[in-house]
C-alpha cells in the first residue's frame, strides 16, 4: 500500500510541481543574469473625446442667446443699391442658418431632459437610460456646422458691400 502512495506523490511532484518550480527558477535566473528586468508592456490608451463634457464647456445657454441675436431684425443692414444684391439669396441663407439654430436649440432642450431623466433613474439605470452621448455628439456637429455657415454668411455679406 505504501508503494502505491509513494508512486502517487512521486507522479504528482514530477508532473505538476516540478515544471512550475523549474520555470520560476529559470525566469528568475534569466532576469538576474540579463542585468535588467523585462520592460513592461505598454498599455493601450483609448483617446476618446468626451462629447458630453465638451458640450458642457460650450455653455450652451449663453451660446443659444448669442445665436438668436443673428435672427433679430437689427443684425445686418443691407444696402439694396449694391450691385449684385439678391434679397432672395440673402433671405434663403439666413433662413438656413435659422434652421440650424432651431435644430441646435431643440436638440439641446432634449439633451437637458434626457440628462435629467438619466440622473433620476436608480433601478436598472444601465438598461433604461437615454443615450446622451450620441445626442451630445450631434449637437456639437451642428454647432460646428453653424459656425462654418456663419463664416460663410459673413463672407457673403462682406462681398455684397
Amino acid at each position: 500500500m505504501s508503494s502505491l502512495t509513494t508512486q502517487f506523490f512521486y507522479h504528482l511532484i514530477v508532473n505538476n510541481v516540478a515544471p512550475i518550480m523549474a520555470s520560476s527558477v529559470t525566469g528568475m535566473t534569466s532576469t538576474y543574469f540579463s542585468g535588467r528586468a523585462a520592460p513592461p508592456l505598454p498599455l493601450p490608451v483609448a483617446s476618446e473625446i468626451n462629447d458630453e463634457r465638451e458640450l458642457e464647456l460650450l455653455q450652451m445657454e449663453r451660446m443659444l442667446k448669442w445665436m438668436s441675436l443673428i435672427f433679430e431684425d437689427t443684425f445686418v443692414s443691407v444696402d439694396k443699391d449694391t450691385p449684385g444684391y439678391t434679397e432672395e439669396a440673402y433671405k434663403g441663407y439666413k433662413k438656413e442658418l435659422y434652421s440650424i439654430y432651431c435644430t441646435i436649440r431643440s436638440d439641446y432642450t432634449q439633451y437637458q431632459q434626457w440628462k435629467q431623466y438619466n440622473n433620476g433613474i436608480w433601478l436598472l439605470s444601465s438598461y433604461r437610460s437615454k443615450d446622451t452621448k450620441s445626442l451630445a455628439k450631434k449637437i456639437l456637429a451642428d454647432v460646428k456646422l453653424f459656425q462654418e455657415c456663419l463664416k460663410m454668411f459673413s463672407m457673403f455679406d462682406t462681398l455684397q458691400h
